[in-house]
């Protein structure tokens, strides 16, 4: 099951694998991702779109933003 929203400032994105949300701004975006391999908040450039371009699966966000930061899988 996946429900999300990407019209609003305030995004946000519920499955069975965890929760994303994301705030815009004029000058960057917020993202919070709270999953099994635990939470991440990460500020990340205005228009990003690691989310829509992983069609909306966690634990494909999951790996690419930990594989950026250069952190380990769990």
């Amino acid at each position: 099951m996946k429900v999300y929203s990407e019209r609003l400032p305030l995004k946000y994105l519920f499955s069975n694998y965890g929760v994303c949300l994301g705030i815009d701004t004029k000058r960057c975006s917020f993202l919070f991702l709270m999953s099994r391999a635990g939470l991440l908040l990460q500020r990340r450039p205005v228009g990003d779109k690691v989310v829509e371009n992983l069609s909306y699966e966690i634990p494909e966000i999951v790996r690419a933003l930990r594989e950026e930061a250069g952190i380990r899988p769990a």
